[in-house]
């Protein structure tokens, strides 16, 4: 038996309902309400400080390490000048005390060299003296060759004596100006430590982006006062984006992170969205279900968080509390069970 077109056209108002309802007996995934969600950062001023201005408004996308907001840094740029004022004046100190330590060195070698001869001299003296007292005791040689060898051998060894505490003089006039080149080396890395200092405070007068993510709030404006961990703006992390779910406990079954899920969104028919549960609730939330008449307990829910899984930024299309429908893969058998 057939039906006329228009008979069977006619019909299918009527017929729509019956087919729906046949689809969700044949075992399709039941769509799940929810709501988009992502990550927010109040992003806070580390320092104290009047807020100079607010960089970005409501809406902006931003990037990771972008300026978002400044605080008046006024007082922080002068601690840096003087800090590196002060680091060059000690790189100057070094200079000239490493020149000074390059301009004694040599004069230790002279005075070496210089006791060296002085030290010949004296070694020679020495033999002649000995030479001319054995003569002299085989009268050999005079007494006033003697006398003159001996005091030639005193010559020697006063001269000797002298270089060897010019010598020590030269030595300890390096060892004062290494001791000097030294201490401004020290002054230096004193003076690179505040400047280090004054840039990393004046840095902290900036309020940055942690992650590329769009603006949510500006929770302070400019001339107002930001104490430390004062948030000045909140930025979304747009790329870690998920929908939440308040599943019922009797719906648990089977449910693990990982399963696949497909996601719509009411304010954008037509385009669907993939996802993975990222996280399944341990401990039940509010009642979905409340059946006390009959002695019976409250049905409660757990939250399921469903991550979307399309990767890179979903656009600007996408926004957090926006009214979702997740399509839950189904569920197979738990870890260990028997097949």
């Amino acid at each position: 038996m057939t039906f006329p077109a228009r008979r069977l056209h006619s019909l299918l108002p009527a017929l729509a309902p019956v087919a729906l309802l046949l689809a969700c007996r044949g075992g399709g995934p039941v769509p799940r309400a929810g709501f988009l969600d992502a990550p927010q950062a109040q992003v806070a001023a580390q320092v104290a400080g009047r807020v100079e201005a607010v960089l970005v408004r409501e809406g902006d996308l931003v990037r990771k390490g972008q300026v978002l907001a400044r605080l008046d840094a006024s007082e922080r740029e002068a601690v840096l000048s003087q800090a590196r004022a002060g680091l060059s004046q000690a790189h100057q100190a070094l200079a000239e005390a490493e020149a000074n330590l390059r301009a004694t060195r040599p004069g230790v070698a002279g005075a070496g060299a210089e006791a060296a001869r002085a030290r010949a001299t004296l070694d020679e003296a020495q033999a002649n003296f000995t030479r001319i007292e054995a003569l002299a005791s085989g009268d050999a040689a005079s007494s006033q060759q003697l006398d003159a060898a001996r005091a030639r051998l005193g010559e020697a060894r006063a001269a000797l004596d002298a270089l060897t505490a010019g010598q020590a003089t030269a030595l300890g006039r390096v060892g004062a100006q290494e001791a000097a080149a030294a201490s401004a080396r020290a002054r230096v890395a004193v003076a690179e430590t505040a400047v280090h200092l004054a840039e990393v405070q004046l840095a902290q007068a900036q309020v940055l982006a942690p992650f590329d993510g769009l603006v949510v709030t500006r929770d302070l404006e400019e001339g107002e006062w930001a104490a430390p961990g004062t948030p000045v703006v909140t930025v979304e992390d747009r790329g870690r984006m998920w929908v939440r779910l308040d599943v019922g406990e009797e719906e648990l079954s089977g449910l693990r992170p990982g399963a696949a899920a497909e996601i719509s969104f009411t304010a954008l028919p037509g385009r669907t969205f993939h996802g993975r549960v990222i996280e399944v609730g341990a401990e039940g939330d509010f009642a979905l279900n409340r059946d006390v008449k009959r002695g019976r307990p409250d049905l409660r829910t757990f939250r399921v968080r469903v991550a979307l899984s399309d990767g890179g930024d979903p656009g600007p299309d996408l926004r957090p509390g926006m009214t979702a429908e997740v399509r839950l893969a189904p569920a197979g058998p738990a870890p260990g069970a028997a097949r």
